[in-house]
């Protein structure tokens, strides 16, 4: 570093020297903000560990050498270096360069707050709707009260289900999505069926009540459930006794049931889709699971959990993000919520190299609003009588989902976001004609 320190005198920066000690002790307290490494250091057979250390410690550098080669400056570049400095660079390139790491990484800190980077937890976040939203999970969890999940999609009502679930140290997790199985099978996967019940039904087989015995049952999209199944599914909650399609024996089954869905069920009520005596049963207790839009500062934690899976799962090496791409995250409103999020990362998991995810790999999606062609059309999923949301029917819904998808390029993701539906909705609606 010795022959870079005129350099950094005359632009007025402070020069401190690196070593792999400065580097072993960094910690998020720390009071430098950049660190300068002379391009030999990236040869050391320690480096990827040191370059681990800086990542954890969400510290940027900059690689400077003397002379370098095209090959060697583009490999500093993709093993993670904000940028590379020769010493022939003029005084302007090297102003630039510094002011504009420096500002990165102020933001990269002011981001991240020097939280940890990645975390085991099934609900990551530290905003205080989350810090809320687990408190009330650890209250629930042991009980064995009926809790009625809801959020948009996309939001994770499955992972807050599986986080009261282990909270309660039950047996088994049993899931299904009641939008995902045809209503003429739906009976027969909950409760089971006798051998000759049906075309098919060569053996007798149990349901999934009785799996999930002594443990949990989780019933998403729960709006979704036929209304000539519900009154059975009614009786089980109130007895937790069934009877297998077919069978005459009843079957008994002490399952905690957790269901979620992103309708307005007291609409469906209103229409007679959905039975309020079956609501009320499912609704001992409700929970609110926030959007990703109202909690931007858990982004930061939630890129860093997902790019920590995505890498382990692809093969892939990544320690970190830029601090850019973090901003341009939290700018954005994610209809998908946290499922559009992951899928994001996973993209550009899959189509680039680490050890960085960089900002300029990620395109913020131009959403089509039809709105804006159409001012005498309203495309929010509900109107207010009195202040009160009243949510749009079946038959409207179809019918907005046909021209969302047509103004968005076939967007089912954003579009079931729009709709308050769940993504494997409209494939079924697709498949069966009905948009």
């Amino acid at each position: 570093m010795s022959s870079f320190e005129p350099r950094l005198t005359k632009l007025g920066v402070r020069c401190q020297h690196f070593t792999r000690d400065t580097v072993r002790d960094l910690n998020h307290d720390s009071a430098e903000l950049i660190y300068l490494l002379p391009f030999k250091t990236l040869t050391e057979p320690d480096w990827p560990q040191l370059r681990v250390k800086l990542a954890q410690a969400n510290r940027c550098y900059i690689v400077v050498s003397d002379n370098l080669s095209s090959a060697e400056i583009m490999n500093a570049a993709r093993d993670g270096a904000y940028d590379v400095l020769l010493s022939t660079d003029g005084d302007e390139r090297w102003t630039a360069a510094l002011r504009k790491v420096v500002d990165s990484q102020k933001l990269w800190l002011q981001l991240y707050g020097g939280a940890p980077l990645g975390s085991k937890d099934l609900l990551v976040g530290q905003s205080t709707a989350m810090k809320s939203l687990r408190q009330a999970i650890e209250r629930l969890g042991p009980t064995v009260a009926s809790v009625l999940i809801l959020g948009e999609s996309g939001v994770g009502k499955e992972r807050v289900a599986s986080a009261l679930h282990n909270a309660s140290a039950r047996g088994a997790f049993v899931a299904v999505n009641c939008a995902a199985i045809p209503k003429e099978l739906m009976e027969a996967e909950l409760f089971g069926a006798e051998k000759g019940a049906y075309t098919g039904a060569n053996r007798t087989r149990e349901g999934l009540v009785e799996q999930a015995s002594g443990g949990t049952l989780f019933l998403d999209e729960i709006g979704e459930l036929d209304i000539k199944l519900q009154p059975k599914i009614l009786r089980f909650l109130e007895t937790r006794k069934a009877r297998r399609v077919g069978g005459s024996a009843e079957i008994q089954s002490e399952v905690r049931v957790l269901s979620a869905t992103n309708s307005n069920l007291e609409s469906e009520i209103v229409e007679a889709k959905f039975r309020s005596d079956l609501y009320y049963r499912l609704s001992e207790v409700i929970l609110h699971v926030p959007p990703l839009r109202t909690r931007p500062t858990d982004i930061s934690l939630l890129t860093m959990a997902f790019l920590k899976v995505a890498g382990e799962r692809l093969g892939k090496n990544f320690e970190n993000v830029e601090p850019e791409l973090i901003h341009k995250f939290q700018q954005y409103d994610w209809p998908g919520n946290v499922r559009e999020l992951k899928n994001a990362i996973d993209r550009m998991v899959i189509l680039y190299d680490g050890p960085m995810l960089r900002a300029a790999w990620w395109d913020v999606p131009q959403r089509v609003n039809p709105r804006a062609a159409s001012p005498q059309q309203s495309f929010h999923m509900t109107s207010t009588i009195d202040g009160r949301p009243v949510a749009f029917n079946r038959k409207q819904k179809l019918e907005m989902a046909r021209q969302l998808l047509e103004s968005s390029g076939n967007d089912l993701t954003w579009v079931a976001a729009q709709l308050g539906i769940h993504p494997t909705t409209l494939y079924r609606w697709r498949k069966t004609k009905k948009i």
